[in-house]
């Protein structure tokens, strides 16, 4: 068990990959076609390389020189324009490793739909044969027509299509519905996506998050720095390996959207506590990745208190341990992984809490005044039952996301009541 455990956690500390591609953004002819220019923006700044394809109406909207200057590469538009020389569409349809298309108009996916390859853009579509991802944009009646629909399902026919948005807003008509372009950061997602395994579906998993506040009075608390960051990109992550995800958070955590995760807000220790026993018995896992208030003000006053009222020895409370406790009820029916952000002895101190918890992992994470809460590295080890102390490893939260999805890829949901290894 111990070698087996140690074989693993070897496998996931290896560095991840940065999902660097080859991307070729599609642009169709929409007033939404100015976001492309953030997207193409935001898509080079993650290391990306981006080829442009505009349909001959987006360039009424946006430039081809705009997105020549933003990718540093030249841009497509006419069904004979040779970007990459002679029989450019074929060589770009192979090229691309993410074809995006954003927005994708309802005259440009009837198009599509229907075979039609009247300009570059639909070229390349239909030869292109790796994953896409779709931002739709056009009026809410265009976006609810059965007709539009049918097409929509036509064109993932046979293909690996994700669909993103539209999300609802304010539209071009100035009226406000369904049909407004996803923002850069969920077509993004959508990519980043499409390149995970699948390797958690049917899963469901139980998430908690940030801070939780501990009032004195209604505006003076007892909380601490955390921002609910590792949260949220565990959510991401599980998502997008398949899981249904259920993400419990504290005050002040931000909710982006994110296909496939369920948001509950609480604000105090007891709330969080009950929140978790409310869904835990929907959940296969349980990761408890919130800095729970470990104290609480044994009696807050209702009203705003003045200086000169206070006492400053205010007696205090002692939250429940949300881990301990559920760990206690669950550790023969749930996976469960912790957390332990300290700042010293570390380790020793996490594998303590590993056992006393009855946990089945825990991410053992130095903290401190430069270090921890609100940074994008950690200093983290992943330590399983049974396995030793080992040392820490510095990673980015994206890759120690990645490494406790991989980790829960292999710990199977425990039945009936009967523990099991890792394999």
């Amino acid at each position: 068990m111990r070698f087996t455990a140690v074989l693993l956690l070897w496998k996931y500390l290896l560095p991840v990959s940065n999902e660097i591609m080859r991307v070729i953004l599609g642009v169709g002819g929409g007033i939404a076609a100015y976001k492309s220019c953030d997207l193409a923006s935001k898509l080079v700044q993650a290391g990306h390389e981006v080829l442009t394809v505009m349909t001959e109406s987006a360039t009424r909207f946006v430039g081809p020189l705009t997105f020549r200057a933003l990718t540093g590469n030249p841009v497509g538009v006419r069904s004979m324009d040779e970007p990459m020389g002679p029989v450019s569409h074929v060589k770009m349809a192979r090229w691309a490793e993410m074809l995006v298309i954003a927005p994708l108009t309802q005259n440009l996916l009837a198009r599509l739909s229907l075979g039609l390859s009247s300009d570059l853009l639909s070229l390349i579509f239909q030869g292109y044969l790796g994953p896409s991802v779709v931002a739709p944009a056009m009026e809410s009646e265009m976006w609810l027509s059965p007709q539009t629909q049918a097409r929509l399902e036509d064109l993932k026919k046979d293909r690996v299509i994700s669909v993103v948005g539209p999300n609802d807003g304010r539209l071009a008509s100035g009226q406000s519905g369904p049909g407004r372009m996803a923002e850069p950061h969920e077509i993004m997602n959508a990519m980043w996506a499409l390149t995970r395994p699948k390797t958690l579906q049917n899963r469901v998993i139980l998430i908690t998050a940030g801070p939780t506040w501990e009032h004195f009075d209604p505006v003076r608390i007892l909380t601490n720095p955390s921002t609910g960051t590792i949260g949220l990109i565990l959510a991401r992550e599980l998502t997008a390996r398949g899981a249904h995800v259920i993400l419990i958070h504290g005050p002040r955590v931000e909710e982006p959207l994110c296909s496939g995760v369920e948001y509950q807000e609480v604000v105090s220790a007891q709330e969080m506590l009950e929140a978790v026993e409310s869904r835990i018995g929907e959940a296969d896992t349980l990761i408890g990745a919130a800095a729970v208030s470990d104290f609480r003000p044994a009696s807050p006053f209702s009203e705003k208190q003045k200086k000169r009222q206070l006492d400053l020895m205010w007696p205090m409370a002692v939250n429940p341990d949300i881990m301990a406790e559920m760990g206690t009820r669950y550790h023969d029916s749930k996976i469960l992984i912790g957390f332990a952000a300290e700042t010293d002895n570390v380790l020793a101190q996490a594998q303590e809490k590993l056992q006393r918890k009855h946990l089945d992992a825990i991410v053992a994470n130095q903290v401190g005044r430069h270090r921890g809460f609100g940074k994008s590295d950690y200093e983290a080890r992943i330590i399983l039952k049974g396995d030793g102390p080992g040392n820490f490893q510095s990673v980015s939260k994206d890759e120690l996301a990645s490494h406790v999805a991989d980790l829960l890829s292999v710990l199977r949901p425990k039945i009936g009541g009967n523990s099991r290894s890792p394999l």
